[in-house]
C-alpha cells in the first residue's frame, strides 16, 4: 500500500513550512536516509513553496509506524527539536492515493487549479526515479497522478483565469494600488514563479518592471522576453530606494532583505511608502521590516483574500474533478490489490509442482519409460487443472486480492512456506 506524510499551507504557517523545504541535493540525501528504513520503500519528496510531502510504499501492517518514522527522520534531518508534529498530516492506502491526485489536479493548492504544481509533482518523481528509488507501486501511482492532473485541466475549467500564486500576487498589488502601471516594480528572482509574475505584470500594462537575479543571464533572458529591464545583483539597494512595489521569489536559503538594510533604504526614500510581497519559502524578507513606518510586507500566506475570491469563481468545477480522482484512485487500488495475489499464486504453483515432482520421482525407476512418460504427462495435466481451479476461485473470493483473509487462508491450507509480500 502507499502512504504520505506532509505539511502544507492549510496545516502550518509559512514560518513553520519554510523550515522543511528541500532543494535537489537535500532530497537526494534525505531520500537515501528513508531508503535505509527496512519497512519504507520507494520514497518521493515533493517540496514547493506551500508544501513538503513524502510519499512511499509500505506493507499494510506498517502504516502508522511508517508515518511516525518518516516524521522522526525528517525532524532529525532538519535538526528541529521543538514539537511541530501537530502540523503534519499522515495518510495511507486509498486516502494517500486520492491526496496525491488532488495535489496533481490543483485541488489541494492555495490557488484552486494551480498549474505549476503538476510540473512540480513530475519533477519530484523524476528525482527519485533517476536515483532508482522508485518501484512498481510508486511508478504506477505517480503516472496515474500525472494522468489525473492532465485530465482535470482538460475536462474541467478549474484552472481557468487566475491559477497561480504569481497571478494572485499581482491581483493583490491591484488591490493596494489604484493603477499599478503607474509605479516602478522590482522583481527579485527569475525562476518559474518570477517569470509568471513578470508576465502577469506586463498583462496588466506595467511598463516599468525591473528584474534582478543572482544569475544575471537568467534575469536578462526573461526581461528581454517580456519587455522588462534587468539590472545586476549589485544594484539591489539602489532599486529598493527607487521602486514602490517589490515582489521577491528567490530560492535563497538565507534572507535577502533584513531590517538593517531597510533602515538605510527608508532614509534614502525619505519615508515614501514601499510595498513588499514575499513569495519565497524560505522567506526572502525579514518580517521585522514591518516595524518601519510606510513599509508594508505581505508574504505568501497573506494572499488568502485574493485566493478566496478566485476559489468562489471556480469551486463548481471541483465536483467533476473529484469524479475523475475517485474513479482513477479506485482503478489504482484494484491494480494494487492484484499485486497481493502474485506471491500467493507463485507459491501455489511451486507447491503443486513440488508435489507432482516428488510423486513422479517415486515412480521413475519402477515403470518402463513409455509408461512413465504417459503418467508424467497426465500428472502435468492434473497439476495445471487443479492449480487453475484454485487460482480462479481465489481471485473470485478475494475480489482480485482485496480480501486478504482469503490469501491468508490459502497460505495456511496449502502450507505455503512464505507469506504475502507487499
Amino acid at each position: 500500500m502507499t502512504g504520505v506524510i506532509g505539511i502544507n499551507h492549510s496545516s502550518a504557517p509559512v514560518s513553520i513550512r519554510e523550515r522543511f523545504t528541500f532543494d535537489k541535493e537535500q532530497i537526494l540525501h534525505f531520500a537515501g536516509m528513508l531508503e535505509a528504513v527496512p519497512f519504507i520503500k520507494e520514497p518521493v519528496v515533493l517540496s514547493t513553496c506551500n508544501r513538503t510531502e513524502v510519499y512511499y510504499s509500505i506493507h499494510r501492517d506498517c502504516a502508522e509506524k511508517a508515518g511516525n518514522t518518516v516524521i522522526r527522520v525528517l525532524l532529525e534531518y532538519k535538526g528541529i527539536d521543538d514539537d511541530v508534529t501537530g502540523c503534519f498530516y499522515s495518510l495511507s492506502g486509498l486516502d494517500a492515493v486520492k491526496h496525491l491526485f488532488r495535489v496533481a489536479a490543483g485541488i489541494d493548492s492555495m490557488v484552486l487549479g494551480e498549474n505549476q504544481i503538476l510540473g512540480q509533482v513530475k519533477q519530484a518523481y523524476r528525482i527519485s526515479s533517476e536515483l532508482k528509488l522508485t518501484g512498481p507501486v510508486i511508478n504506477k501511482l505517480f503516472h496515474k497522478a500525472f494522468e489525473v492532473g492532465k485530465r482535470v485541466r482538460n475536462e474541467t475549467a478549474i484552472n481557468q483565469g487566475a491559477s497561480s500564486i504569481s497571478y494572485a500576487a499581482v491581483e493583490l498589488c491591484e488591490k493596494i494600488f489604484e493603477d499599478i502601471s503607474l509605479h516602478n516594480v522590482l522583481l527579485i528572482g527569475a525562476g518559474e514563479t518570477g517569470e509568471l509574475v513578470l508576465k502577469s505584470l506586463k498583462d496588466r500594462g506595467c511598463t516599468s518592471v525591473i528584474v534582478i537575479n543572482r544569475t544575471a543571464e537568467r534575469a536578462e533572458k526573461i526581461a528581454a522576453q517580456h519587455g522588462a529591464r534587468s539590472v545586476p545583483w549589485e544594484g539591489l539597494l539602489v532599486q529598493l530606494q527607487e521602486c514602490d512595489i517589490i515582489i521577491s521569489s528567490t530560492s535563497s536559503k538565507e534572507e535577502i532583505i533584513g531590517k538593517s538594510t531597510m533602515a538605510g533604504v527608508m532614509r534614502k526614500r525619505k519615508k515614501r511608502t514601499i510595498f513588499f510581497i514575499d513569495l519565497a519559502v524560505p522567506r526572502d524578507i525579514d518580517s521585522s521590516v514591518r516595524d518601519f513606518e510606510n513599509v508594508f510586507l505581505y508574504n505568501i500566506d497573506d494572499l488568502d483574500q485574493v485566493v478566496a475570491h478566485n476559489y468562489e469563481k471556480r469551486k463548481k468545477e471541483i465536483f467533476q474533478a473529484e469524479r475523475i480522482i475517485h474513479k482513477t484512485a479506485d482503478d489504482f487500488e484494484s491494480w494494487l490489490n492484484t499485486l497481493n495475489l502474485g506471491p500467493t499464486i507463485e507459491l501455489l504453483a511451486q507447491k503443486f509442482q513440488g508435489i507432482n515432482d516428488n510423486e513422479l520421482k517415486k515412480l521413475k525407476n519402477r515403470l518402463p519409460d513409455n509408461e512413465f512418460k504417459k503418467i508424467e504427462e497426465y500428472g502435468r495435466f492434473l497439476q495445471g487443472k487443479y492449480l487453475g481451479l484454485v487460482i480462479k476461485n481465489l481471485k473470485k473470493l478475494s475480489l482480485n486480492g482485496s480480501k486478504l483473509e482469503y490469501l491468508d487462508l490459502v497460505n495456511e491450507l496449502f502450507e505455503l512456506r512464505e507469506g504475502r509480500k507487499e
